[in-house]
Parts: C-alpha cells; structure tokens; sequence
C-alpha cells in the first residue's frame, strides 16, 4: 500500500478572476516546482500568567501568504500568466488559432488594474488537502538565460491576499478544490536563448538596425512591482486583504557579454555605462521559435524598453573576461510612450487563462 502524499503527485493550477475577493475554479495546469507558504502568524501574548511556560491562547495575525515557484523549462504558453501576473491589465489576446497577448503596462495615472489570480495546490490527498489561494499577484518574475542557450528558466514570486483549504473547518475553499480534468502541457513550446536576437540603439526607432552579434552570453532580467495590501474593518470575520495599491515598478536587465568592439572601448556599451551623465539606450530582446503554432506562423516573444546602465562587473566565460552590465527600465514620455513593451505569439486562448470578463 502506498503511502499517502506523493511528492510527484503535487499540482499547481491557476485561474484568472473576474473580482478581486471572489475566488474561481482553476482554469489551466502549470508544470511548476515549489510549494506555497502559509503563515497565519499565530502569536503568544506577552503577559504574566505566574508559569514560564505558555499558558495563554495565542491570537492569529497578519497572515502572509506566499508561493516561491519555478519554471525549469519556460514555455511561450505560460509567459501569460506570468505577464499578466506582474504587469496586470486583465489583457486578452487576439487572433483565434494564432493568439497575440500584448502588455504596455503603464506608469502614470491611469494606470492598470491588477490582474488576480486563484491558485490550486494539492497531491494526491486533494480532496482532504488542498490549499485553494485567492486575488494572487506577482511580486517579482525573474527570466534567467543560460549561458549555453538553452531553455529559459523562471523564478516566481506570487502573493496573496486570501486562503482556504480541504482541511480547514473554518476557511473551507469556494468554489471546491481541485478542479478536475485539468492537465499540464505535454508537448510545450519552449523560449531557448538560442533562438533569441537582441538589439541596442540610442533611439527606439533605432532598435531594428541595432542587433548586437557574437557578443551576448547569458542574461538575468527582474520584473518587479510593490503593492500595499489594504485591510478594512467590514465586519467580515477574516483576515483577507480587501485591495491593493500598485506604489512601483522595476525591471533589471543584467546581461554577460563579450569583450566585443560593441562591448568595449569608446562609443561602446560600457562607454555609455563609464559616462559623466547617463546615456540612455533603447533594447529589444526577440525570440522566434522554431516550433510553428499554425501555418508558417511561430511561436514568439518580443520585449523593448529604455534602459540606463548602473553596473559594471567583471567576470569569466571559460577562458575568457567577460563584462557584465546592469541596466534599469525608465519611464521615457516621449517616442517610446512607456518602461516597458512585450508581445507573447502562442496558441494559448484566454479561457485557458481565465475569464476576467474576457
């Protein structure tokens, strides 16, 4: 007889919401790893009760309820959730057979409405333990490109403001868990660096004359935003938060080159770094895939953004220097209209991410 709770039975499901506060049954299975973190921060008071040891009931807190999952092998499928749970703006792709997803996401008034999300995790004892999270975000998604130019990896950092489970008598889920009959993506298209382009130029309208050739190794890039969590004394009886406020967006873009006449030396990148004032520079990064969706049409993704340089360190790729440059996003007002531009080219329809009145 088995022992209950296979470790290779977990699944993680997510679904979009339509309101914030009113969780929906999951929508898709993602090939994730990890595991969320539920932390009701129970308490003990600090009284004097005549013992030295705890004697008083404890109180429940803030709880702070987390999911640190990864993508070993990122898929041009998945990139939905994960835009639309960092940037929001409940975006709905178009096309039919061929989806084009498109995020612009904003950074003055008015800006985006967040895009919430429930979440399924669960093994094979889910029908008596399963934990159903509710209104999640992403705080941060980190894409990581090897060097080597295999598949991309990603780190997830999702956030939530509400949480249920199979085995809690007073925070029983709604709608019930798990939502059945959903299965991961056998034969996914995956974003190999391999396939990916970059272009640097000092105008936007510059980027398509800009690609930068037999020089870029490796690449980490961060999307991040902050949130404040908001509480109202409604009379509820919970803890779940009631909304949220967007306060920040950043995104980093650290990428490991070689020492290249692009890289190196006047006019180059790290002269635009190793300057008095800052230069700025307009990136596009460009993946084709060679995996059609349908006709002649591939899989794609396609990312643009001003950027300045911060950093520059020193490192090594086998036998040779390399020099590693920091960039930031910035808001440019101006041609670029934005921080930050991506197009997602798959065969993921917007009822396998969610309704959000789609």
């Amino acid at each position: 007889m088995t022992v209950a709770g296979l470790v290779r039975l977990r699944k993680h499901q997510f679904g979009r919401q339509d309101t914030f506060g009113t969780k929906v049954a999951a929508t898709r299975a993602y090939a994730f790893k990890g595991v969320p973190s539920v932390d009701l921060a129970w308490t003990d008071p600090d009284v004097d009760v005549g013992s030295i040891v705890t004697t008083v009931d404890p109180q429940r807190g803030i709880p702070v309820l987390t999911a640190p999952l990864t993508d070993p092998q990122l898929a041009y499928n998945n990139l939905p959730l994960v835009l639309d749970g960092v940037f929001g703006g409940n975006v709905n792709p178009t096309g039919g057979a061929i989806e084009t997803w498109t995020w612009e996401p904003s950074a003055v008034d008015p800006l985006d409405d967040e895009s919430d999300f429930t979440y399924e995790f669960f093994d094979d004892t889910g029908s008596s333990d399963a934990y159903q999270l509710g209104d999640g975000i992403l705080d941060s998604v980190t894409f990581t490109a090897p060097e080597g130019l295999g598949a991309l990896t990603t780190a997830m950092a999702w956030r939530f403001g509400s949480a249920a489970s199979n085995s809690s008598t007073d925070s029983p889920p709604s709608p019930a868990v798990p939502t059945t009959g959903l299965d991961v993506e056998l034969d996914p298209a995956l974003v190999y660096l391999k396939d990916m382009a970059i272009y640097i130029a000092s105008t936007a309208a510059g980027l398509s004359d800009g690609q930068v050739s037999d020089a870029l190794h490796s690449y980490e890039m961060v999307i991040a935003q902050t949130n404040d969590d908001k509480r109202f004394a409604n009379g509820a009886q919970t803890f779940d938060v009631n909304d949220r406020s967007r306060t920040g967006y950043s995104v980093t873009l650290t990428c490991s080159w070689a020492k290249t006449s692009d890289i190196i030396g006047t006019g180059s990148e790290t002269d635009a770094w190793f300057s008095d004032t800052a230069v700025n520079r307009y990136v596009r990064l460009t993946f084709t895939s060679t995996k059609i969706i349908s006709g002649a049409t591939p899989y794609s993704w396609t990312m643009d953004m001003p950027m300045r340089y911060y950093t520059r360190t020193e490192g090594d790729s086998g036998g040779n220097a390399i020099v590693v440059l920091e960039g930031h996003a910035f808001y440019d007002s101006g041609t670029f209209d934005g921080f930050f531009k991506t197009t997602v080219k798959n065969n993921l329809h917007a009822a396998d991410l969610g309704s959000a009145s789609s």
